[in-house]
């Protein structure tokens, strides 16, 4: 979590949890070499008692020499103007304001009070509204630049730990109430689960369920990497990977918020057989043509030439696409539809990407064919056709995203290449 770190942000509220994370953070700063900053953000949502929050917090870093950066938002406002609720808004606000902050900083990384007690509630909470693996994963321990160094604690290791090193802290009147899903499940939920196991902490367990989650993940993503042409996929390869990968697959393509009723509808549709057909589901409607699902919602998108540096990336935002070229020496064999090795001596002119024109064809294994026939053939629905990026030098073909790579532009075994890859931008 904290090597290498240059600079951190310790999330204070003023609370037990962050007063014990700020202690602990500044006793390991000497060791780990990073710049601590405290962060509090005030949510107005308490009158004179918010205020005091953030008087208590400053005191306590200024006598500590903790530089401290804090930072306001009207939750209630907001959340009456969106219609969400306060907790929510008021997470949304808060976390906003430590990113732009991190990105400030340089992109800092930012420590927050989770502890074991958070991460049970927070599991408990999404069984209560059914979740499913992903969400028995419970809090992670590091997000991308968001760190969690309590989340192995109990809340009650925590207290005794302030006590015993005689750090104060701030209450928050709101905690005794149940008007919150989380207080309702601390007061009336979790007591109950502890009488039958005082010892009891999940954190072993959402670790576990985190990386069998990571591991169907990581099987989605290969197979949307060798299947997937845009938001469209082959219904019967679909339909031939087992329920636990088909699923994500489905919702990378369609709708991370998808149900599991919707993900089930979307499944049936690729197993109907027919040669068209269609599903309308909230915020997409998903359409059959010939073997493949695509969202009818898709407009055709063409893109301009564009030329890949070989120093950094360039993304193609019509299609929201992302090209990487870095240099790359063969060492084996390397077989993707949406990543290539480029032979050296095969982009003398530059490497550009454009939608395809007449006329071009890809020499495969099995011979030339024209990217027409080859898009015809693979049943890729018009409206895709112009969107699909063709990879040229000069008025050479090299490869065509999604149909595969020329021969003649494959590096040997030892000789100088150039890896393309490509990544799905969101937006």
């Amino acid at each position: 979590m904290l090597s290498p770190c240059a600079r951190l942000l310790a999330c204070v509220s003023g609370g037990t949890d962050s007063m014990c994370l700020l202690h602990v953070l500044e006793k390991l700063r000497a060791r780990y070499g990073y710049s601590l900053y405290a962060v509090h953000y005030n949510h107005n949502l308490r009158g004179a008692e918010s205020e005091g929050d953030e008087a208590f917090v400053r005191e306590w870093c200024e006598k500590r020499g903790i530089p401290i950066i804090t930072g306001s938002g009207d939750v209630a406002g907001e959340a009456g103007r969106s219609g969400r609720g306060i907790e929510e808004t008021a997470r949304e606000m808060r976390y906003q304001f430590f990113f732009e902050l991190s990105e400030k900083l340089g992109g800092a990384k930012i420590a927050t009070a989770h502890n074991a007690d958070d991460n049970l509630e927070t599991v408990l909470m999404r069984i209560a509204r059914g979740t499913g693996l992903r969400g028995l994963g419970g809090i992670p321990a590091v997000s991308g630049n968001l760190i969690r160094p309590l989340l192995g604690i109990t809340r009650a290791e925590i207290e005794a730990y302030c006590v015993s090193n005689g750090i104060p802290h701030r209450e928050d009147s709101t905690n005794a109430s149940d008007k919150y899903t989380r207080n309702k499940l601390r007061h009336n939920v979790v007591p109950v689960l502890k009488e039958l196991n005082p010892s009891l902490n999940i954190t072993g367990m959402t670790e576990l369920l985190r990386r069998d989650e990571e591991f169907l993940a990581a099987l989605a993503a290969d197979f949307l990497e060798k299947n997937a042409f845009g938001d469209s996929v082959s219904a019967e390869k679909l339909t031939a990977l087992p329920y636990p990968v088909a699923s994500r697959v489905v919702r990378a393509l369609f709708g991370e918020k998808l149900s599991a009723v919707h993900v089930d509808a979307i499944l049936a549709l690729a197993k109907s057989g027919g040669p068209s057909g269609q599903i309308s589901l909230p915020g997409v409607t998903v359409r059959r043509e010939y073997d493949r699902l695509t969202a009818r919602n898709f407009q055709e998108k063409s893109f301009p030439a564009t030329k890949i540096p070989l120093d950094r990336s360039v993304i193609i935002e019509e299609i929201r696409l992302k090209l990487i070229c870095t240099p790359y020496k063969q060492d084996g064999i390397y077989n993707s539809l949406t990543n290539f090795l480029l032979k050296r001596d095969k982009i003398n002119a530059g490497i550009y990407v454009r939608p395809r024109k007449t006329g071009d064809s890809l020499k495969l294994p099995g011979g030339t064919k024209s990217v027409k026939k080859l898009m015809i053939d693979k049943k890729i629905p018009a409206v895709y056709r112009d969107s699909l990026p063709v990879i040229v030098s000069g008025d050479e073909v090299l490869a065509v995203y999604g149909l595969g790579q020329s021969v003649d532009s494959l590096p040997a075994k030892g000789e100088s290449a150039v890896l393309l890859k490509t990544e799905k931008v969101e937006g």
